[in-house]
């Protein structure tokens, strides 16, 4: 496994919880296009656990430093790097620690533009390929690009799930 932030220390894993009001803020005060935010605020929500479950106090998506680097213009918020085992596969990991909760909510936001996985956009990734206008295709899009890696049958069980997250998001980020 290589780290690809090899000049960056490697500090402990710590499992964090971050307040959700504490995100939310941070989203708020963050220069992303409405949608983006919403978007961004699942995503956290899913891959944080409601933000009980934080790589040490900033990583709140599971960014990796094992499989690349990161766009430039996160070279100095990344300032560690942390190795725990991944949640879905157990196999052990590298994953990213930056400087600030902003930063790290910041880092989602710019991955959920990046990718593509936020409603009015048309997603042309790696697994999934479509109009994303519905809160269903947005959590498809999001499984299939974030979660899985592949193009994922999506449940009507995660669906609906996503869609309660992103209806609460449409609220808060109006």
């Amino acid at each position: 496994m290589k780290n690809f932030y090899p000049e960056k220390p490697t500090v402990p894993f710590r499992k964090t919880t971050v307040e959700m009001g504490a995100i939310i803020e941070a989203l708020k005060s963050l220069e992303y296009p409405l949608e983006v935010k919403r978007a961004a605020y699942v995503v956290i929500r899913n891959e944080s656990a409601n933000g009980t479950s934080v790589i040490n106090g900033t990583n709140l998506c599971g960014a990796q430093a094992d499989s690349g680097r990161w766009p430039a213009k996160f070279d100095a918020c990344i300032v560690a790097t942390c190795t725990k085992n991944e949640n879905m596969t157990g196999k052990e990991r590298i994953f990213a620690v930056f400087d600030t909760l902003a930063n790290g909510v910041s880092f989602v936001c710019d991955r959920v533009q990046a990718k593509g996985i936020f409603i009015g956009e048309n997603v042309d990734g790696k697994y999934h390929k479509g109009d994303v206008r519905t809160p269903d295709q947005l959590a498809d899009a999001y499984q299939d690009e974030w979660v899985h890696g592949e193009d994922h049958h999506t449940t009507q069980t995660e669906i609906e799930n996503f869609e309660s997250m992103y209806n609460k998001a449409k609220i808060l980020f109006a």
